[in-house]
């Protein structure tokens, strides 16, 4: 394998832990929007991990689903090469970064993996002045998401007793290999249940997308391309309006690039709803449901971190997402392609793709690694 390849057992791992968080992620948030980057949490997460030591890094190798502790080095490796892969996609950017309590010495050992794997670093702040460091860390994650990632930290979460702060945030701005025509999108019904439902505006295009019915699995897939990035959006709906809990069930047991593998490109008719979610949320309680509660706590190990034998524990995992989807992609840009297809004799009626109640969507890497991972399930 290419030394440049993404490790198809790292996507696989990466995937178990996204579906796992997004799904309890999920569950407190019924009925809600979600949007989640597992990318950028694990990101943020491995990178703790490689100061980690005991049985914190047991959990944390453990929750990322990345096995054993001692796979440290080869974690690192991957996350370098997923890096490199990241910097080469001007569609997508992913900010992560380490605050530590300044009077902390990082290991240089520390701050190589750090800077060499992850394109990150530690950085000493002040956290007594609580307006100011957050001031600091904010600035830093808007200069990275195009300002659409704001007030990330609130100065109510630091204090003198702040010893260290993981902070990630993800950016992605993608146009529509094929975009939805404007005129085309009209006020259609989305099912919030099985007999209620609220207009939303409807997008629609009918072109060749790589789409599947999974009806032994009770929903239909469809994946939709952007212009100049090997990023794709997977939308699975629910066979029946109310499908979605179940569907949820199911997600574990679902291999994201086997679904995709499955798809066949055919002319299908789909109506899509333009939406705009911005989730955030504090991770604290669902890493430790996770079995990551560890790093949180006063027996927390982070012998690689620093120097010296200062107590070390992690005391917020906060992350914010954005999406947005509208007729020229995933948050509108202005750039326009052009895509010419081949043309398709056979005249049949084409199928349907009608996303007018929950859904789930994922934004998937070439490998088919979970960039982002949501809901679409009101328009409230």
């Amino acid at each position: 394998m290419a030394d440049s390849s993404i490790d198809a057992q790292f996507v696989q791992q990466s995937n178990d832990f996204a579906v796992q968080l997004y799904k309890q992620v999920s569950a407190k948030n019924a009925g809600q929007n979600v949007v989640i980057s597992p990318l950028s949490i694990s990101g943020c997460l491995s990178l703790a991990a490689m100061g980690a030591g005991g049985l914190t890094a047991e959990e944390l190798f453990g929750g990322l689903r990345y096995g054993k502790a001692d796979r440290k080095q080869q974690v690192a490796e991957s996350y370098g090469r997923l890096m490199q892969r990241l910097a080469t996609d001007k569609t997508i950017a992913m900010a992560n970064k380490l605050y530590v309590k300044e009077g902390y010495q990082v290991k240089s050992s520390f701050n190589e993996v750090a800077s060499g794997s992850f394109q990150s670093e530690a950085q000493a702040l002040n956290f007594t002045q609580n307006v100011e460091a957050a001031k600091t860390i904010n600035d830093w994650v808007e200069g990275k998401t195009n300002k659409k990632i704001q007030d990330l930290i609130a100065p109510d979460m630091l204090d003198d007793l702040t010893r260290m702060v993981l902070v990630n945030a993800v950016y992605f701005k993608g146009t529509w290999a094929y975009q939805f025509d404007p005129a085309r999108t009209r006020p259609m019904p989305f099912w919030i249940s099985a007999t209620e439902s609220r207009d939303v505006p409807m997008m629609n295009i009918k072109k060749h997308f790589a789409y599947n019915n999974f009806e032994d699995k009770g929903f239909s897939a469809l994946e939709l391309t952007y212009n100049g990035s090997g990023v794709t959006m997977l939308v699975l709906l629910p066979n029946e309006r109310d499908g979605l809990a179940a569907l949820e069930e199911k997600l574990p047991s679902l291999n994201l690039a086997e679904i995709t593998s499955q798809l066949h490109k055919q002319e299908v008719e789909v109506f899509l709803p333009k939406f705009k979610i911005e989730f955030s949320l504090d991770l604290n309680d669902d890493l430790t449901e996770l079995g990551m509660g560890r790093m949180f706590s006063d027996a927390a190990e982070f012998p690689d971190l620093l120097e010296g034998n200062e107590p070390l524990k992690v005391s917020k995992v906060v992350h914010k997402a954005f999406i947005e989807v509208n007729e020229e992609g995933t948050e509108a840009a202005a750039a326009t392609g052009m895509a010419i297809m081949a043309m398709c004799l056979i005249i049949s009626e084409p199928l349907v793709f009608k996303a007018d109640h929950p859904f789930l969507y994922a934004l998937l890497s070439p490998e088919k690694g979970a960039y982002f991972l949501g809901k679409m399930s009101n328009k409230a």
